[in-house]
């Protein structure tokens, strides 16, 4: 992906005053959502009945377990003008994909949306989401990726994507993915996305001359997917590491991964208890929990000797949290047959 961006900052010379940010990634909280609404691209076309509902529909899914929502933020400034991006995906049912993927259908999201809203099956279910997982794979709608400035020749931009990505393999990574599917607006983005090795199934305006005939070219709606069968291995490429997941060794339950994930984003005990609305002992007692877990499953992992005062925990959480960034299969769902052997994919 980087250097996608560079070769689209080199078609755009004199873009070298954009200042600069310290950029993370992270979980969303409520009181993002109505901020994120303004980062959707222009060639986003959404009723405006629903379009006010955004927030709401988005509060909803973040109840569910089949999407991810990272929040691309700068350290530097106050909320909401800290919030430079956002990310939304969704885990759809197989039918949704085939349709989405056979028939061409501009503004995918909406279509998403307006389904969700008549309560249409295209969401999976938490076990769904575990029984796709195991077996034939997930598939994956990116809804949207929004950003404060649209223009990807922009440098600020570029460390917003930089920041995008790694928040998109964090959060799609050890995953068992089947499809990957995303619109996208303007010929600046669809040069991104070709480049970035995705495959463009629909341009809308090839398709329908006459409708797009008044719709400005940044704001042209393009469809890509990528399949697991269409990427070739490679030892290193940013897709293939997506659709190349591993068996988990460990086996965390869905309370031990959700402790796991934000602690691996660097958030505090106390805000992982508030974010998930449990007591701190809780969390606490959800800890002790993961490490009887680790020893059995892999007691190599956290070794028996070092410090014996209070830093003991924090010395085990630091090697535990080492292993789970270059291990994020471990964050997924998963299960052991009856005799404790892992299931096999």
């Amino acid at each position: 992906m980087c250097r996608v961006q560079e070769s689209l900052l080199k078609d755009s010379p004199g873009n070298g005053g954009a200042r600069p940010g310290a950029f993370r990634f992270r979980f969303p909280h409520p009181r993002d959502l109505p901020h994120c609404v303004a980062l959707l691209p222009p060639g986003f076309q959404l009723a405006d009945s629903v379009r006010r509902r955004l927030p709401e529909i988005w509060a909803g899914l973040l109840a569910s377990d089949a999407r991810t929502f990272p929040i691309i933020d700068n350290i530097e400034d106050d909320h909401p003008a800290n919030i430079e991006g956002f990310g939304l995906s969704v885990f759809v049912t197989d039918a949704f994909a085939e349709e989405l993927m056979g028939t061409p259908r501009v503004y995918a999201s909406a279509h998403f949306y307006e389904r969700i809203l008549a309560g249409d099956k295209v969401l999976l279910t938490r076990e769904e989401l575990q029984a796709a997982h195991l077996t034939v794979g997930i598939n994956v709608l990116g809804l949207h990726f929004g950003l404060r400035n649209h223009d990807l020749s922009d440098p600020r931009t570029a460390q917003v994507l930089n920041a995008g990505t790694a928040s998109f393999n964090f959060f799609h990574g050890g995953y068992r993915i089947r499809t990957i599917m995303i619109e996208h607006y303007g010929e600046q983005t669809a040069r991104y996305m070709e480049r970035g090795g995705f495959r463009l199934l629909h341009d809308f305006r090839q398709r329908s001359p006459v409708a797009f005939a008044g719709v400005p070219d940044h704001e042209l709606p393009y469809f890509f997917a990528v399949r697991r069968e269409w990427i070739e291995p490679a030892v290193v490429g940013g897709l293939f590491q997506l659709f190349a997941a591993q068996q988990p060794r460990i086996y965390f339950s869905a309370a031990e991964r959700r402790i796991l994930e934000r602690a691996l984003l660097n958030e505090a005990d106390a805000a992982i208890a508030e974010a998930l609305g449990i007591s701190r002992n809780a969390v606490l007692k959800t800890w002790r929990g993961i490490y009887e877990r680790v020893n059995r499953q892999l007691p190599q992992l956290i070794p028996k000797n070092g410090a014996t005062d209070g830093s003991r925990g924090q010395e085990k959480r630091r090697h535990l949290l080492l292993y789970l960034r270059a291990h994020l299969e471990e964050l997924r769902p998963g299960r052991p047959d009856r005799a404790g052997h892992p299931k096999r994919w």
